[in-house]
């Protein structure tokens, strides 16, 4: 099969052996992929180490193997996104991270891909990273198919005073309907706005919102309780996801 040549992000990379890394991708034309790239940590290799790190922006060729190992050659940097402060760093590799824990492999989403390259470029100049971070995962969420609906009861399709918070129902639930979902959690009123104003609103223009750090903290908690639901992973990935709200 000859070779495809695609841009992706680098998610994770690992040293293999002596001179070769080993790659997570998110591609562009194939979905999250992993592959090798052999020689590239060699003295006198005429790649730059920026070309295989994390977080960097790349094309690359692919030779599609059996394996769930690829054969990555001739990779070009097409920017390494150097941010101003430390916050959007954190930012930026949370989002890594959770593309890579999240996303199967080989399942074709340019819109994750945009989504990932719309991010990075917003928060070279963007301000407020926590709401840059909840836009991401707000639309992650969405695109993963997993919710969530804000507009009216996920059950009985009516418009209520008070909700609940169901991830297992994707979204909120009214209190006649909360005997569905015994885990659902309350939901005030103002939370549930913010919600949809960070959905509706451009990316690039989340900063202008007047959003309140721990307003913030909890509509993360609420995104987290949504994927640990559909997944059930066995380890605490949100573990440092607070420091991106203090």
């Amino acid at each position: 099969m000859p070779p495809i040549i695609t841009e992706c992000f680098i998610l994770k990379k690992i040293n293999f052996r002596e001179t070769s890394v080993i790659l997570t991708l998110f591609t562009k034309e194939l979905g999250k992929i992993k592959g090798i790239l052999k020689g590239v940590r060699k003295e006198g290799s005429k790649i730059s180490p920026l070309t295989f790190s994390e977080g960097a922006y790349i094309s690359t060729f692919v030779y599609k193997k059996k394996s769930e190992l690829n054969l990555l050659s001739s990779p070009t940097l097409l920017k390494f996104f150097y941010f101003k402060d430390k916050d959007s760093f954190k930012v930026y590799f949370h989002i890594l991270k959770l593309i890579d824990v999240f996303t199967p492999d080989l399942e074709k989403e340019e819109s994750i891909f945009y989504l990932i390259k719309e991010i990075a470029e917003t928060l070279e100049t963007n301000k407020k990273q926590y709401l840059l971070f909840l836009a991401f995962k707000l639309r992650f969420i969405e695109i993963l198919g997993y919710g969530i609906k804000l507009d009216k009861c996920c059950i009985c399709e009516k418009e209520m005073e008070r909700y609940f918070f169901s991830p297992k129902k994707g979204g909120v639930i009214c209190k006649n309907c909360n005997k569905e979902d015994p885990n659902c959690v309350k939901i005030s009123k103002k939370i549930i706005s913010i919600m949809r104003f960070i959905k509706k609103i451009e990316i690039k223009n989340v900063e202008v919102l007047n959003i309140k750090k721990i307003d913030a903290e909890k509509i993360n908690y609420l995104c987290n309780l949504t994927l640990y639901y559909h997944t059930n992973l066995n380890f605490i990935w949100w573990k440092n996801e607070k420091n991106i709200f203090r």
